[in-house]
């Protein structure tokens, strides 16, 4: 991050210079001399953030479609699978996902969340993958859908293109291959 100072705030740099001893004549008036600030990178500091970075997000309710979930057992965890579309107007900030797992009596037993790091912009797909350490008292699970500025309304879709890569994720998706039809 780069701090911005006096000089870059107000574009010009202020010595003042006092000359101080003993004369025997009069004292001098101070001296004040203004300079240019030659170099001021606020413009190349702006131009160096990424587009991603620079994304209205929208405020207040947004939309998203998704496929119906896939859940499956991998080993001593529950894998659950979506592909979600953002059908909103505009980027969602800070999307996240969680998952709740409840028994047959309806009592919460484990859950999981996704949360994205960059925003999902309009029109993008993405593949989420929750893991949650499984428990035999697991019967069902629900979904929670949210981003940084308010709730999503959220409807299952009938079909869907193939997802957007996600960068922070790729180790993750990586790992993750969907095996049932």
């Amino acid at each position: 991050m780069k701090r911005l100072n006096l000089t870059a705030l107000f574009g010009c740099l202020v010595l003042v210079t006092v000359a101080v001893g003993c004369s025997g004549g009069e004292a001098e008036e101070p001296e004040i001399v203004i300079i240019p600030a030659a170099e001021i990178e606020l413009r190349s500091a702006l131009e160096n953030v990424s587009e991603s970075e620079l994304v209205a997000t929208v405020r207040g309710a947004g939309q998203i479609g998704y496929l119906q979930p896939i859940t499956r057992r991998d080993g001593n965890e529950m894998v659950t699978t979506f592909r979600i579309e953002n059908r909103t107007d505009g980027a969602l900030a800070g999307f996240k996902v969680d998952e709740f797992w409840y028994d047959r009596a309806g009592d919460t037993v484990s859950g999981g969340s996704f949360r994205m790091q960059k925003p999902l912009l309009e029109g993008q797909i993405v593949e989420v993958t929750l893991r949650v350490p499984r428990n035999s008292r697991m019967s069902r699970s629900n979904y929670e859908f949210s981003h940084k500025n308010g709730e999503i309304e959220a409807t299952v879709a009938e079909e869907m293109d193939e997802p957007t890569p996600l960068e922070e994720e790729e180790g993750e998706e990586g790992e993750e291959e969907n095996t049932e039809a």
